[in-house]
């Protein structure tokens, strides 16, 4: 994420999106092995497992998708501010 412009709204857009889809390609892998054919994913381990994997992968997608939302309200306020000023 340190290397991603915010500067213009289709950049926030871009990261937010990028966000998603790395959360959505973590949850199906989580969902793959559990849904293994030798049923290795219904042990208790491999269902802990897959509980902390799914909140490491919720943290991280909070965190990426988190920081352009604020950006974007960030803009936001301060073009409301500047209305305000001028008006």
């Amino acid at each position: 994420m340190a290397d991603v412009s915010l500067d213009i709204s289709s950049d926030r857009t871009a990261a937010g999106k990028a966000a998603g889809d790395t959360y959505t390609t973590e949850l199906e892998t989580i969902r793959d092995d559990l849904d293994a054919d030798d049923d290795s994913g219904t042990t208790l381990g491999s269902m802990v497992e897959a509980q902390l994997g799914i909140t490491e992968a919720e943290t991280r997608y909070q965190v990426s998708a988190g920081i352009p939302n604020k950006v974007s309200k960030s803009v936001g306020a301060a073009a409301q501010g500047v209305k305000q000023a001028a008006g």
